[in-house]
């Protein structure tokens, strides 16, 4: 069985040639609810049980779950993501979640930038991951990857374009949580290689916005605001209750969105040089295309994937189902 992962700084994606799952990337400690039928909230969140195989078992709120009911929600913005223990938890939550028994073959992604320094470390870190799993109280399951494939981000989501040349260079940009990527391709004859001096990240996404929203919203309030709840703002349109006030954010979270998608582009742009000007198409990509819409009037001839969040993982499993 194949399994293709991107473990990302806002969301899990996880896809097989059967099934898919999306995970907020949250873990909370368990704890008992008194209202709740957790066997009953795989739409909402997950309850996890993981044992070790030193036998040590621990539980945790995991997504939407934990974002709602956890005390001490917690998510990670570290470089080597995959050191830290969520990355972990994630990881087989997913997999146990998509019915990933031992010694499937997963793939996985990294920024680009940090792709050549973290790849060997990656795969050995998830080839050596095993456990047995257990979600919303289903029976304990040994989940393990017998072989770990690692690819870089962006790289995925450009075999998810419908619509390549023939011939010319095309450019990809993976707008992400915590940093775009991008990756330029030469086109010939319908295959694809990458242009390596001509590929890389900018450590500028989505999270920018959060910044500024709890910037904005220690101005209004006086009070600071956790990070994991700015995306219960913007699903709000900005607008929220405090202690019986409304107040509105909606004209900053635009105003970021703008600001953002200008960085971004300009950042890619520099990097790229004159070299931009023979680029026959740009796709983009992530969570952050459909949240920074605008970034496609700054690109010529730009076009937002299908289901951009997807298209990573997507693409990592089109990859390795073809060899």
């Amino acid at each position: 069985m194949h399994i293709a992962m991107d473990i990302g700084y806002s969301h899990v994606k996880s896809i097989t040639t059967s099934n898919r799952v999306i995970i907020p990337s949250v873990v909370a400690p368990f704890r008992k609810l008194s209202l709740v039928d957790l066997s009953s909230q795989s739409e909402s969140g997950h309850v996890v049980e993981i044992r070790r195989v030193d036998g040590t078992t621990s539980k945790y709120f995991v997504g939407e779950m934990a974002l709602r009911e956890g005390h001490g929600a917690s998510f990670s913005l570290d470089r080597e993501k995959h050191r830290h223990p969520n990355h972990d938890i994630l990881a087989l939550a997913a997999a146990r979640v998509l019915n990933t028994g031992p010694g499937a073959m997963v793939v996985a992604g990294l920024p680009v930038a940090y792709y050549r320094t973290q790849r060997e470390e990656l795969k050995n870190h998830l080839e050596g991951l095993h456990a047995e799993v257990s979600v919303n109280g289903n029976k304990l399951k040994r989940v393990s990857f017998g072989k770990a494939v690692v690819y870089p981000q962006g790289a995925g989501a450009l075999f998810m374009a419908p619509d390549l040349p023939q011939n010319g260079m095309v450019l990809l940009v993976d707008i992400g949580q915590k940093t775009t990527d991008y990756v330029t391709a030469e086109v010939a004859e319908g295959n694809v290689k990458p242009v390596s001096s001509l590929c890389g990240s900018v450590e500028t996404g989505v999270q920018a916005i959060y910044e500024i929203v709890t910037q904005e919203f220690l101005s209004c309030t006086g009070m600071p605001l956790a990070a994991i709840r700015v995306p219960e703002i913007i699903a709000q349109a900005g607008r929220i209750t405090y202690y019986g006030r409304e107040i509105d954010f909606s004209g900053v979270i635009n105003q970021a969105r703008t600001d953002i998608a200008l960085a971004i582009s300009d950042q890619v742009k520099a990097a790229l040089g004159d070299r931009l000007a023979f680029i026959r198409k740009v796709y983009l990509a992530g969570g952050g295309a459909e949240m920074l819409r605008s970034i496609t009037s700054l690109f010529p001839e730009a076009h937002v994937l299908p289901e951009p969040q997807w298209a990573n993982a997507a693409g990592f499993l089109k990859v390795v189902n073809a060899q």
